[in-house]
């Protein structure tokens, strides 16, 4: 059943958008041999060919240069689509979120090559000023809203902040799925009792749409988050693995330089490259139980 969900139509998707991939860029530097001429690669949360040029189309010139290799850009229609391309051997790197690579990790095996970090990632869980809300203990028979299903900050680490309280979704809470970044306002409009999200986009959402902090009450913050990750396919040698490391550590700043071109990756603007350890994800996991959903880490199942 695990497999049915995570495969079938990303799988179709797959079929559909053979001939999708993004132009690859020239690369100028000596290439790595080990390493197949070509490498594609995935952003899990961009969703579409236009946002994902327009997001990372400088970041895919630097990493090309930087690593001597002409890269294609693949995109991604749902956050679980790069599940199946991994296994079927459509992308070779995907820049991943926490909730993504635990995903890759159980069932693609993904391995993780870097860390990116993300000053100020944490979950903030926000009330109406005016509804009198002020703590988790009042959310009993409430509704909370988040951004999208499986989004790391948004969904995962607010129920993980609620389980850890002793509730339970469906049983004492509903969950309501917006679908975009317009949670504040429909919260301001008292369609909601409680919003939750990422630091940065709570922020973002505040300045686009011309709301004041003092509008809404923060009844939560969650613990840092882990860092995005940069992943390889496993199909990769162990020799091409280690020198796509040592290359991307290499060209940390320009490579952060050049994600940071875009606005919409503002959330990168002070990060850094770091080791990627598998354990720091286990804060993830604990949320995919959390929420029910512990059968979509058991591969075999």
């Amino acid at each position: 059943m695990k497999l049915q969900r995570l495969l079938v139509l990303p799988l179709l998707f797959l079929i559909s958008c053979g001939s999708q991939e993004i132009e690859s860029t020239n690369s100028n530097r000596e290439a790595i041999a080990a390493c197949p001429e070509r490498l594609t690669l995935a952003v899990t949360d961009i969703f579409g060919e236009e946002e994902l040029k327009k997001d990372f189309g400088e970041f895919q010139t630097i990493l090309g240069e930087a690593l001597g290799i002409s890269i294609d850009l693949f995109p991604m229609n749902d956050r679980v689509t790069a599940v199946p391309a991994l296994l079927f051997e459509r992308i070779d790197l995907a820049l991943a979120g926490p909730s993504e690579y635990v995903l890759l990790k159980a069932n693609a095996d993904a391995i993780p090559l870097v860390g990116i970090t993300r000053p100020g990632y944490y979950t903030v869980i926000v009330a109406n000023a005016n509804s009198g809300i002020e703590n988790l203990q009042q959310l009993k028979g409430k509704t909370i809203g988040i951004r999208e299903e499986g989004s790391t900050a948004s969904h995962l680490g607010a129920l993980k902040i609620l389980a850890d309280m002793g509730l339970k979704p469906n049983q004492d809470f509903n969950v309501e799925i917006i679908g975009s970044d317009r949670g504040l306002v429909v919260l301001k409009e008292g369609k909601l009792d409680v919003w939750s999200d990422g630091n940065h986009h709570y922020q973002r959402a505040l300045e686009k749409y011309n709301l004041q902090a003092s509008e809404f009450t923060r009844i939560s913050q969650g613990k840092p988050l882990p860092n995005d990750l940069i992943v390889a396919n496993p199909y990769l040698n162990a020799e091409c693995i280690a020198q796509l490391q040592a290359r991307i550590v290499e060209n940390e700043r320009k490579l952060i330089d050049a994600i940071g071109v875009s606005p919409a990756n503002k959330k990168y603007a002070q990060s850094q490259i770091v080791p990627a350890k598998d354990e720091d994800y286990d804060l993830i996991r604990e949320g995919y139980k959390a929420i029910g959903e512990e059968d979509l880490l058991s591969p075999n199942q």
